[in-house]
């Protein structure tokens, strides 16, 4: 009976690994948006707007 839950439990744990991996992943969504607080986009428009 415990190989029988530990299987499941395994199999549970397989299967919900990439939709635990996707919803932390801490990359950027949106590649469009420039990093205002780093001195070589000083001069981007974006970063101009906001001061």
């Amino acid at each position: 009976m415990k190989t029988l839950i530990s299987a499941i439990v395994s199999a549970f744990v397989l299967l919900s690994a990439p939709a635990f991996a996707a919803s932390h992943a801490g990359g950027k969504m949106d590649d469009k948006k420039v990093d205002c607080t780093k001195k070589e986009n000083e001069a981007h428009a974006d970063c101009k707007k906001k001061m």
